[in-house]
């Protein structure tokens, strides 16, 4: 069965939020642990670190989103007004 767009949309942004979370949460982290191990000797340090970064991440990527979709709907709005409005 197809799936609606709305569901498939909402697959989509869930994809996108893991994936922020995924790279800013683990992946940098698990970098930066290496990079710096004398300065962040525990684990605990990284992991605590990775969810912040994860979360500020995934914070950052759902407000641009929210900002595109709402510059996206003033548009049309205008668009629209200018289309219906009686210029005599």
């Amino acid at each position: 069965m197809p799936q609606s767009l709305t569901e498939s949309s909402h697959v989509g942004a869930a994809r996108v939020y893991v994936r922020t979370f995924l790279i800013a949460g683990v992946i940098i982290p698990i970098v930066l642990h290496v990079i710096a191990s004398k300065a962040m000797p525990w684990w605990p340090d990284t992991v605590s670190m990775g969810i912040a970064f994860g979360v500020v991440a995934v914070v950052v990527v759902s407000k641009t989103r929210r900002e595109r979709e709402m510059n996206r709907r003033l548009w049309k709005a205008i668009v629209n007004l200018a289309r219906h409005r009686d210029w005599n």
